[in-house]
């Protein structure tokens, strides 16, 4: 009778290592070594168990929060690393124990190929899964700090937090500029109860912005900062000395940080800086973005950096459209037949358009796309550990409803000489009053709708602006985010 040794063929024990490289364990059932093949399918089917129990406690919500969490990836990365190894360890034990003792050197390569292509079926998913993993977290490192600040609540307590409001800078940072200025500044307050968001639009020219008493700063400005608030960056980036030691890193925007808390009365958690070129790439990894660019063409360029008039390089057509990251640049800066209220109404446009075009699950897959292509256009201070609590909080409660107030000339401001808002000689006391009024009645209607949307003739009207006279003093200051139209047919701007 033929011994073990001699029954053993290449097919069979290609077929055996093949059971292995289907479901770990079965090759060595298939041997005989019931022991250790029974002890591998049993780690088998408790891990998958375990997983499977774990995936069905878990809602969709949970799974999508795990993308952003650190520890989860690194579990996900090490945990496909661990299968992948042993898997193929099992595979090669397997054909090690099933072949013939003695093969022709084409036989052996040819059984040594086929283990090979078993064991890169095995592997080839899980190293996907691994590196998509690894990927995620890197990115995460780089967009993300990796420690929180000490005035951060745990991910778990952000939801008891009423409210997270975070500084939005648009700068102009670009290869066409030297230096930087923030004229784009928003303040977009999160009730982290609904997902509703208002923003709050300062404009680049509002002039003698306070800082808070006592601060080096106030010291050196007691009567406000002498430049206009865009410039409040650039100057605490070049005088380390006057800004704030935090929160962030960057002097800059701790110093523009302290100015706008002191004119809302409201404190700021985090910031999130975005330049042109950051802007761009965002868009184009969001798939463009759809505007109504409005009733006239904008013109894409026309203004140089010193304020000459050119001839523009194009233009966005009116109505409808669907923009790249180029166009969305041009949409938001546009200078040329515009102002700047225009430019800081179609920035809140776009943001309005970006959140309720993208819901939270395209923004979860996007992602990697989005941080990969904005690169270091894209800064925060917004600390990883938060992002899951965040993520959770958007995806349960879907695209947030986004309100806005604009400080500008179409602001009524009953004490003001004309009524309204004055950028030039702003009224912080007022200011703060109309963010508290903003802040008091979360999810209520407006008490009056949008008015015309912006490129209509004639100025500009404010939803605060009720059947076309003055509101009482403490109006309500609370309006949809403006339809997206785009502004046009005003004078020429040519400052820079």
């Amino acid at each position: 009778m033929a011994s073990p040794v001699e029954q053993r063929t290449l097919p069979r024990a290609l077929l055996v290592t093949a059971a292995a490289a289907v479901l770990p364990g079965l090759g060595h059932l298939l041997l005989g070594r019931r022991r250790t093949g029974g002890a591998i399918l049993a780690v088998v089917a408790l891990a998958a168990t375990g997983l499977g129990i774990a995936v069905a406690r878990t809602d969709g919500t949970e799974l999508a929060a795990g993308l952003f969490s650190t520890p989860v990836l690194v579990a996900v990365t090490a945990g496909c690393a661990l299968v992948a190894l042993g898997w193929t360890a099992t595979i090669v034990r397997t054909y090690d124990l099933a072949r013939p003792r003695r093969l022709g050197t084409g036989r052996r390569l040819c059984g040594g190929g086929v283990v090979v292509a078993l064991c890169a079926a095995v592997v080839t998913p899980l190293g996907v899964t691994a590196n998509a993993a690894d990927s995620q977290r890197a990115l995460l490192d780089e967009v993300f700090p990796n420690r929180p600040t000490p005035a951060d609540p745990a991910p778990s307590d952000l939801i008891g937090r009423p409210r997270l409001n975070l500084l939005l800078l648009g700068s102009d940072a670009g290869p066409d500029r030297t230096g930087a200025r923030t004229d784009t500044m928003m303040v977009a307050s999160l009730d982290t109860r609904t997902a509703e968001v208002i923003l709050f639009a300062l404009p680049r020219n509002i002039q003698r912005a306070p800082f808070p008493q006592g601060s080096t700063a106030a010291q050196r400005f007691p009567d406000g900062f002498p430049d206009l608030l865009n410039a409040v960056y650039g100057y605490g980036h070049a005088n380390p000395g006057v800004a704030p030691a935090g929160p962030t890193a960057d002097p800059g925007t701790n110093l523009l940080m302290s100015s706008v808390e002191e004119l809302l009365g409201l404190p700021l958690h985090h910031y999130v800086s975005v330049d042109m070129v950051g802007l761009a790439a965002v868009v184009d990894a969001l798939g463009g973005v759809t505007v109504d660019v409005g009733p006239q063409r904008l013109p894409i360029g026309g203004v140089t950096p010193s304020g000459r008039l050119v001839e523009p390089e194009g233009y966005l057509e009116p109505g409808v459209q669907h923009l790249d990251g180029h166009e969305t640049l041009w949409y938001t800066r546009s200078r040329r037949n515009s102002d700047d209220y225009d430019r800081m109404a179609r920035q809140r446009c776009l943001i309005d358009a970006v959140l309720s075009q993208n819901s939270p699950t395209e923004l979860l897959l996007r992602f990697r796309a989005v941080a990969a292509a904005a690169g270091g256009g894209v800064r925060t201070d917004i600390p990883r550990s938060m992002l899951p609590a965040l993520v959770t909080l958007t995806a349960e409660q879907g695209p947030p409803r986004v309100r806005s107030v604009a400080f500008d000339p179409d602001l009524p401001a009953p004490g003001e000489p004309g009524g309204t808002f004055r950028p030039a000689r702003p009224d912080v006391e007022y200011m703060r009053e109309v963010v508290a009024d903003a802040l008091a009645a979360p999810g209520e209607a407006p008490v009056a709708d949008a008015g015309e949307p912006p490129g209509t003739e004639g100025p500009r009207t404010s939803a605060l602006a009720a059947g076309g006279g003055l509101p009482a003093p403490r109006p309500s200051s609370i309006e949809p985010a403006p339809a997206c139209a785009g502004v046009g047919g005003g004078p020429d701007d040519t400052d820079s």
